[in-house]
Order: C-alpha cells, then structure tokens, then sequence
C-alpha cells in the first residue's frame, strides 16, 4: 500500500485547512495509507511562524523519500507557496505524486497571472478542488494548466443530533469579521426587526474588527439584542450552536464554508448569500435560504420568513441535518479520499 504526505498549515490553526486535517486524521484513510501530517504554518508571532516553517523544511528533508504521494493543503497566497515550496521541491526530486489541494473559490481569479501558483500547477499530479463551481471556474480560467482535476467537499464531523426542544431564539454568525464577511449587513437587517421580534437575540462569534461592528451596534441602539463573544471554541462554541436556530452568513467571497457544513449538522436553519461552492448543494427552501449579495433588506426578509415560521423551521433543521449526513459525512469523504489515492497508484 502507498504512504501519503499531507502537508498544510498547524492543527492549532484557525480556519478550513486545518479543520479539514483535524477531521481527516480521525478516518480509516489515515491508517490505511500511512498518513504523516507535516505543518507547514502556524498562527504565531513572526518568530514562530519563521521556526515552524524551517522545522518543516528539515523533518521532510528526512521523510519524505519513505512516501510514495505527497498531498499539499494550500492556497494561492505567495507567502503560502513559498514555505511549502521546499517540500514541493523535494518531492519533485524524489518523483512522488504531487496532489495541489487548493482551499479557495472565487478568489481563484484573482491570481491567473500568479506565476509562482501557476507554476506549482503544472509540476503537480493531480488539483483538487472544493466544489464543481470552481472545477469549472478553473477550467475556464486556467486554460494553460493540462493537470488533471477533481472535486473534493470538505469533510463535517458528524454532531450528536440536536431536539428542536433545545433550540431558542437565537440568530448566530461565527467569522473573523472583516468587510468580506459583511457582518454589518446582519446589524442592518437586525435593525429593521428587532422591535418586531424582542425575544430574539443576535450573537456574533469570531474575532477580527470586533470593536468597529461593537461601535456599529452601538449606533443603532442593538447593544441589547446583540452580543460579540469573541472567539470561542469548545464546548462554549458546542452551547451556541445546539441552541442556535437560524445562521447568517453574508460573505462575498468564499471556498467552501466549513461553517455552514457544521451549522447543518447541528440542524441550523441556514440564511446565506449563494457565496463559495455552496450552490453545488443549496436546496432553496430545503436546507437553506439564500439572498443577493450585500442586500440587508433582502436578509430581513429571509430571517423574517423563518422567525414567523415554526414549521418551516423545524422542516429545513431536519433536511439539513439529512443532506449533511449523507453528503459530507467521514463515510463519504473518506471513501471519495481512498479513490483519489488509488487513482495516483498506477
């Protein structure tokens, strides 16, 4: 049986590439192919980062000649390429099969011209992508790349099911909150209901500019009906998403959201802009409910629909739970994971 590589950024790491990891260590494809996890980054001071990188650079310099496919976690960022660009070059001096396992959407646009990336490419075996959206963005625009590709979800761990008994009034959205989230657009919303609805509240999870929406809120007088936690993991970040009934999502660009996979499987109603890979799976109506891009009244009405709505509610907390199941599930993803390394085998 071949042995597999996986490099990516620190478990320690916030965000998608290392959840992926994290959930990928847990399945029946990490012992079967040998797995090694190597971190390449980490959220540290500048010093760290600088140690981390070079203890990468010198393990796989021992390593990687015992593995047969090396599969990169990466996205486009030259400072990503950049440190992993050692290993790269070991493994095409030792001819393993190279995976490119690109944790991007749309922003895949804007680096066409990024000749470090493109070239990284063309020397690999195989480019995984996150949703068929962005395997057909890709085609479209990386003509000159002839490098085979697929289509990889991202894995969700499977949660406990959730009574709709435990659910309360709750609107929750969970970011680093920059001006690509639009975490503003759920304040505008908010704004226009809160009078008609005081027994909901809005909590809003994650770091990033918190003082600027805190100043935001305060302006509009939702000090009350909305709350910042900052950022929060665990079983404080378990209590919010168990008694959360509705996600907002209002990002304009996105790979594919961890984040809506897990608020699925918690039984979340979901209200987001048809951001990232998600149209390959929205169900309108079914397992979530989508609104234009930057349009907070639009919002309104959607949270409005499922407040007054129990039953819609209940329907589309079920479905979702359903579909998450069966489509992101560890069954699935690891058996879709074994049929990509079977593939690099011959």
């Amino acid at each position: 049986m071949k042995k597999v590589l996986v490099v990516g950024s620190a478990r320690q790491s916030a965000g998608g590439v290392s959840t992926v990891i994290k959930l990928m260590e847990k399945m029946p494809v990490w012992n079967e192919y040998s797995c090694y996890w190597l971190g390449t980054q980490i959220q540290r001071s500048y010093l760290w980062k600088l140690f981390y990188a070079v203890r990468s650079w010198f393990v796989a310099l021992f390593i990687i000649w015992r593995y047969d496919i090396v599969h990169f976690h990466t996205v486009p960022d030259r400072i990503c390429l950049m440190i992993q660009m050692p290993i790269f070059l070991l493994a095409l001096v030792g001819r393993k099969r190279i995976i490119m396992h690109i944790h991007m959407g749309n922003q895949l646009r804007n680096h066409t011209n990024n000749k470090l990336f493109l070239w990284h490419l063309k020397k690999a075996d195989l480019i995984i992508l996150l949703a068929k959206k962005w395997e057909r963005l890709f085609k479209e625009e990386y003509s000159c790349i002839k490098t085979r590709t697929t289509v990889l979800y991202n894995v969700c761990e499977e949660i406990p099911p959730v009574a709709p008994a435990e659910k309360e009034k709750v609107i929750i959205m969970a970011a680093y909150f920059t001006d690509n989230k639009a975490p503003e657009l759920l304040l505008q919303a908010w704004y226009k209901l809160k009078d008609k609805y005081p027994d909901w509240k809005v909590r809003m999870l994650g770091n990033g500019e918190v003082e600027r929406y805190k100043q935001m809120a305060e302006e509009m007088s939702l000090s009350s009906a909305v709350k910042f936690t900052g950022y929060i993991t665990g079983k404080d970040k378990d209590d919010y998403f168990r008694k959360a009934s509705i996600y907002c999502m209002c990002s304009y660009e996105e790979g594919f959201p961890m984040v809506v996979l897990e608020s699925w499987a918690y039984g979340i109603c979901v209200v987001t802009t048809p951001v990232g890979g998600l149209p390959d799976v929205i169900e309108e109506g079914r397992n979530c409910l989508t609104f234009p891009f930057g349009e907070s009244d639009a919002l309104a009405e959607k949270l409005e629909l499922l407040i007054n709505n129990e039953q819609l509610r209940n329907d589309m907390m079920k479905n979702a739970r359903e579909f998450v199941l069966k489509t992101f599930s560890t069954e699935k993803i690891n058996c879709d994971i074994c049929g990509i390394y079977k593939q690099l085998q011959s």
